[in-house]
């Protein structure tokens, strides 16, 4: 049975020996040329850890798989049905659109060095901050004080007399640091836009419950705009985007003049709950034109391929609402984008094609595998499921939890110091009931339980190297700064046979037969093709290349 030809010439190390068959397949060779060109895009995770003629091998037998897929998927005529035409298509529009967008918008982006400097200013990024604060438990006890500050008082001084915040209250709330914007935490960044004197709103405080705080501004200090030039270039650029991808949308707009059929948006609805299958069945339904526009029409079959794979099949996660900001948003300017780049001739473009061929390839394979593997097993039976689970008890286990009582604190000064108490042997309840600020965690005295999944990963990593008894940190968080006592470590426990962990075993058992599967008929392939692996050929390959790299 002859097999298409892939052309892949290029001229690599050892280029005297680039006709070198190092295999045929029926009737078809493969050539040292073709075989280079493969592995060369090939990652070095996929040689297994191999090298010299046994990692050519490896890649070897998965050029021919590939060649051998390939072809079995071209002789049913996966790549004449009209879904996967369809999907082909929209990949080859999407890559259009995208380099379309890359011209238009990103490439006709220019920044001027004043725009720079002044979103430099603008971002307060130009300034560092001293500033005192007075933390107190109510909004009305802030606006108490402001009443007194306004008549004269002494804000140092009310800092040591009202402020919880024990770190700087003995220096009457004086953070005695200069911080950057970026470097301070949410609640207190709006200080940025306030003058040397100034004195703030009540702000509100992390912790349960509520606090409020009130700052000073006791200094300024100017920060270079070479310490803050990535952030200040990364938010302008995106900042111009926006407003590029805006009036490039605007434009277009007046020019396609889009019209919108909202009377179809419940005939959308219905086809999206439909599988891939039962639309298959009834194609006309999604020929209904959803929206006009001067120069072509979108459909709703255009739409249920443009809407996130991930949702597809589900009308629940579909809302009318949803689908109207999505055409306005995306659907729509990018039926225009296309328009355009097909009118540049940018769909012809060669960067496009070659990755419109390659996704090709990897989707005929995917859906050969698919057909003739994962839907011909039979299914899982709850026997073997069980069996499995008993069998494999390693598979099972839940997740080490690891018990500490943590606290949470704004700066890493403070942070620093609760560390060195826990250290010395300080009550860690007592230190989370008055400094902790994360939401809720005071009340349960800083009690905190770590995973290696959920909220909390980053402090996890630090506690799994520590004892019982051991203090951590400070680890930086969204919110502050971490500090923490490991208080106990519990072990991962195994699930009990219960319908998620049955789930489980079922996949476990899909996937080993799958593997199976595949292999059998891989090897029906080979015997099918007749394939033929010339051993000398590629001990030849290997031998030219040791011999480039010696010199």
């Amino acid at each position: 049975m002859r097999l298409g030809v892939l052309i892949l010439g290029l001229s690599l190390p050892g280029a005297a020996q680039d006709n070198l068959v190092l295999a045929q397949i029926g009737n078809q060779p493969i050539a040292a040329s073709e075989f280079r060109a493969y592995a060369a895009n090939i990652p070095k995770a996929y040689q297994m850890g191999k090298t010299g003629t046994e990692a050519d091998r490896i890649l070897l037998n998965g050029l021919i798989d590939k060649k051998l897929l390939l072809a079995e998927a071209e002789r049913v005529g996966i790549g004449d049905e009209l879904e996967f035409k369809r999907k082909v298509e929209q990949f080859a529009e999407a890559q259009a659109v995208r380099l379309y967008k890359s011209i238009e918008i990103d490439q006709r982006i220019s920044i001027a060095e004043e725009e720079l400097m002044q979103h430099y200013r603008d971002s307060h990024r130009d300034r560092a901050l001293r500033y005192a604060g007075i933390l107190v438990a109510t909004r009305d006890e802030a606006l108490e004080l402001l009443d007194e500050l306004e008549t004269g008082a002494d804000f140092h001084q009310l800092a040591r007399e009202h402020s919880l915040y024990e770190a700087t209250r003995d220096q009457g709330g004086d953070v005695r640091k200069y911080y950057t914007i970026d470097d301070t935490v949410p609640p207190l960044r709006s200080i940025f836009s306030m003058q040397v004197g100034e004195v703030s709103e009540p702000l509100p405080w992390g912790g349960d419950p509520q606090r409020y705080v009130i700052v000073k501004v006791l200094d300024d200090a100017p920060v270079a705009f070479r310490e803050v030039a990535q952030f200040v270039r990364e938010e302008v650029f995106a900042q111009k985007r926006l407003q590029r991808a805006q009036a490039l949308r605007d434009s277009l707009g007046g020019k396609y003049a889009p019209q919108i059929h909202y009377d179809k948006i419940d005939h959308l609805l219905r086809r999206l709950a439909l599988s891939p299958a039962e639309r298959v069945a009834s194609p006309e339904e999604g020929k209904e034109v959803l929206c006009r526009y001067n120069g072509g029409a979108l459909t709703i079959d255009d739409f249920v391929l443009l809407a996130p794979e991930k949702e597809e099949g589900y009308s629940r996660d579909y809302e009318r609402n949803w689908i109207v900001d999505y055409l306005q948003d995306a659907a729509i300017p990018n039926r225009m984008f296309l328009a355009e780049a097909r009118g540049k001739g940018l769909d012809k473009h060669q960067m496009i094609l070659t990755a419109v061929a390659n996704k090709r390839s990897d989707m005929l394979v995917s859906a050969l595998r698919g057909r003739e593997v994962e839907e011909r097993l039979p299914p899982v039976t709850d026997a073997e499921a069980r069996a499995f689970y008993d069998q494999n008890p390693e598979k099972f286990q839940g997740f080490e939890n690891i018990v500490t009582t943590e606290i949470l604190v704004a700066f890493k000064e403070q942070a620093h110091s609760l560390q060195a108490e826990l250290a010395g042997g300080a009550d860690a309840v007592q230190l989370a009931r008055d400094y902790t600020i994360r939401k809720d965690q005071a009340h349960h005295e800083g009690r905190l339980v770590l995973s290696p999944v959920g909220l909390y990963q980053d402090i996890y990593k630090v506690a799994k190297e520590l004892q019982v008894g051991d203090v951590g940190g400070p680890v930086k968080v969204r919110g502050g700064y971490s500090v923490f006592k490991v208080v106990e470590k519990q072990p991962p426990p195994k699930k009990p046979y219960h319908v998620f962990s049955q789930r489980r075993a079922r996949a476990y058992v899909q996937i080993v037969r799958s593997q199976r599967a595949y292999v059998e008929y891989m090897r029906g392939l080979h015997e099918k093709y007749s394939v033929e692996i010339f051993e000398d050929n590629l001990l030849k390959i290997q031998q030219e290349e040791e011999a480039v790299r010696g010199g």
